[in-house]
């Protein structure tokens, strides 16, 4: 492989050849060390420019139109270096070997620095792409929000659950759902208005009944008896106050 491309360059056109191949087969091809080849397959993977398929990586689309962009690059290098290889060769058959051996050394710092160049380049295009994609995620984020009020409005996943609980997993629509009285605040607990109109219907309750509750109904009755919203009556019953 040319020493023109980078790493990540070499590694995306060998998929786009034989995709499929793993990370033997790659370090195998370009003799790139397995080490190299895995550290940037799995930086590949992470950014979404090459996925896994059976025991080896395919580019995706994005890794494509990566692929597709560096090698748009590189001829501009290459025209560039073959034009300075020709100016060294004829230093060369003028001036000698001492000469020859110095011009060899600018070129190998000539393409060092083409190649460092490149990788930079490469760097800001994946940083960009990585924003891009993170406004894409906030617009779309953003378009299920304003659509939500058109759907269903979430239910709790338990008919009860605490203050802060119940706010976490609603997040913006708590107070949507508060407000539109799909849900009531019982003291430090949050309860889902139809479980709560049923609970209700159940009183005046005898005290021997209580053992017979659900888990969640006598969280919600111990809570309205500290909020004075039951009374013991006549030592036998829980009643209702009424409001």
């Amino acid at each position: 492989m040319s020493s023109k491309r980078t790493y990540t360059h070499i590694i995306l056109e060998y998929l786009n050849m034989y995709p499929g191949s793993g990370i033997k087969d790659i370090s195998d091809s370009t003799g790139l060390s397995p080490l190299i080849v895995r550290k940037i397959l799995y930086k590949l993977k992470n950014d979404n420019y090459v996925e896994k398929s059976g025991n080896g990586y395919v580019l995706t689309e994005r890794g494509s139109r990566l692929l597709e962009y560096i090698s748009s690059k590189i001829p501009e290098h290459r025209e560039t270096t073959d034009k300075a290889q020709q100016t060294i060769t004829k230093r060369e058959e003028a001036t000698g070997d001492h000469v020859k051996s110095r011009e060899e050394h600018s070129n190998e710092t000539s393409l060092k620095l083409m190649s460092d160049e490149i990788q930079q380049r490469l760097d800001y295009i994946e940083k960009r792409l990585s924003r891009i994609e993170k406004e894409i995620e906030e617009l779309r984020r953003a378009l299920n929000y304003l659509s939500e009020p058109k759907r269903e409005s979430k239910t709790l996943p338990s008919p009860v659950l605490s203050f802060n609980d119940a706010q976490t997993l609603l997040g913006s629509l708590f107070e949507r759902m508060l407000y539109e009285g799909k849900i009531v605040r019982i003291g430090k607990l949050v309860v889902e208005k139809s479980f709560y109109e049923q609970f209700k219907r159940k009183f005046p309750l005898k005290i021997s009944d209580v053992e017979n509750l659900s888990d969640a109904e006598k969280i919600l009755l111990e809570e309205m008896r500290k909020e004075a919203l039951v009374i013991l009556y006549a030592g036998r019953e829980l009643r209702l106050v009424e409001s």
